[in-house]
């Protein structure tokens, strides 16, 4: 059996695919075949994905690299909050009475 990507092109070992559904990318290391269903391994992941799922790639199409940095957990905890930095603040060391600050 053959593996075709979703427009019916041929999927060959070493070919650059792209995944429809999350657009992750990777170049084909394996094509097998189950239940009469193309599968195809990508080394980016090394998941296999059905081959009319993928969406084969032009040679000048190149590999989109995702940049990671890793992030400290106060940075994680921020992000999942939905803020983007902190701003910077200054404690007052004056007393202007009751309630003062209190809002």
């Amino acid at each position: 059996m053959v593996a075709r990507d979703f427009r019916d092109r041929i999927i060959k070992q070493g070919s650059l695919v792209q995944y429809i559904g999350t657009r992750t990318q990777g170049k084909v290391e394996e094509i097998s075949t189950n239940n009469n269903q193309a599968w195809v391994r990508i080394d980016s992941t090394g998941l296999l994905y059905r081959s009319d799922y993928l969406e084969l790639l032009d040679g000048q199409q190149q590999l989109q690299k995702k940049s990671r940095r890793k992030m400290s957990i106060k940075e994680k905890v921020l992000h999942s909050k939905g803020f983007r930095s902190i701003a910077p603040t200054e404690i007052s060391d004056h007393n202007d009475g009751p309630g003062y600050g209190g809002g």
